[in-house]
C-alpha cells in the first residue's frame, strides 16, 4: 500500500525535478558553509549543513531511479509494439485458418450429401432385387475416402 502511495505522488512528477532537486540540496550545503562564518547564523548550520547534503542525495538518487524507470518504460513499449505485431500476426493466422476449416467442412458436407443421394438410388435397386449391389460397393468405399486429401 505505501509503496502504491509513494508511486502515485512520485510517479507523476516530471524528471526535471530531481536534478533540480539536487542541485538546491547542494546550494543549501554550500550557503550553509559561508554562512557559518558569521556568528550569528553559526548555531543554525548544524542543522542546515546535513540537510542540504541529504537533500542532495536523495535528489541523486531519485533522478538515477528516474532514469532507471525510464529505460524500463522503453523497453515496455517496445514490448508492446511487439506484442501488437504479433497479435496482427496471429489474427490473420486464425482468419486463414477459419477459412480453410470452414472450406473443408464446407466439402466434407457437399461430399456426403451426394453420398447420401447416391445410396438412396442404390437402395431402390437393392431393395428390389434384394441384392447387394457392387455399386453400393464402391460408393460406400468412395465415401470412406477423404475428400480434401485429394485436394491437398
Amino acid at each position: 500500500m505505501f509503496s502504491w502511495i509513494i508511486g502515485l505522488i512520485l510517479g507523476d512528477l516530471p524528471s526535471w525535478i530531481w536534478p533540480a532537486l539536487a542541485g538546491g540540496g547542494f546550494a543549501i550545503y554550500f550557503f550553509a558553509g559561508v554562512i557559518a562564518h558569521f556568528p550569528e547564523f553559526k548555531p543554525y548550520t548544524i542543522f542546515i549543513r546535513p540537510l542540504g547534503g541529504l537533500i542532495c542525495v536523495a535528489g541523486i538518487f531519485l533522478y538515477g531511479g528516474a532514469g532507471v524507470t525510464a529505460v524500463y518504460q522503453a523497453q515496455v513499449d517496445a514490448m508492446k509494439q511487439r506484442i501488437a505485431v504479433a497479435e496482427e500476426k496471429s489474427n490473420s493466422a486464425n482468419a486463414l485458418l477459419n477459412q480453410k476449416v470452414e472450406t473443408k467442412t464446407k466439402v466434407i458436407h457437399d461430399v456426403q450429401i451426394v453420398y447420401k443421394e447416391k445410396i438412396k438410388e442404390v437402395t431402390k435397386t437393392i431393395d428390389k432385387d434384394c441384392k447387394f449391389d457392387d455399386v453400393a460397393k464402391q460408393i460406400i468405399n468412395d465415401a470412406a475416402k477423404n475428400p480434401n486429401k485429394d485436394k491437398q
